[in-house]
């Protein structure tokens, strides 16, 4: 029972990030399409839709990838370790993990500080006039969760 709760919790928190991220793409998409047609064919570009592509660009990098962790498509390069024993791999996996783990932290916290500076300066974007920390926070928001597969990932690998 134990073992399959941080399991349930890493396919909930993967879909969640799907979810997400599709929202984020499709969106983008539809706008992309909707400037392109609305300057070339109507002549009447839209002038807030670069800047929001942009945001919704930066929340689909950080949101995508910890779908793409949870279900275990990250780019990951094995033909070395491949050639290793068994016990060097897992030792490698939980070192790579944990060091991976300590920069995401390390980010976090550097991320929300500039958050909080940019909160208090009140700087916006130009053109939407959104806070400058709403874009930042797909960076906590994204490192968090990616921290949170990472240790399933480890204690999952632990059991094996």
């Amino acid at each position: 029972m134990m073992a399959k709760l941080p399991s349930r919790f890493s396919e909930g928190l993967t879909a969640i990030f799907e979810l997400i991220s599709s929202v984020c793409l499709a969106i983008l998409t539809a706008l992309v399409i909707a400037q392109v047609v609305l300057r070339y064919v109507f002549n009447a570009p839209l002038t807030w839709s670069e800047e929001l592509a942009r945001i919704l660009f930066i929340y689909l990098t950080f949101m995508g990838i910890v779908a793409a962790y949870g279900r275990r498509r990250h780019m990951f390069v094995d033909s070395l370790i491949a050639l290793l024993p068994p016990v060097i791999i897992k030792i490698l996996h939980s070192s790579v993990l944990v060091v991976a783990s300590t920069f995401l932290v390390v980010v976090s916290i550097i991320t929300a500080r500039s958050m909080a500076e940019l909160f208090r300066m009140e700087l916006t974007t130009p053109v939407l006039e959104l806070s400058m920390a709403l874009v930042y926070l797909s960076i906590p928001v994204g490192a968090s969760a990616l921290m949170a597969q990472m240790l399933i990932h480890l204690l999952a690998r632990k059991e094996e």
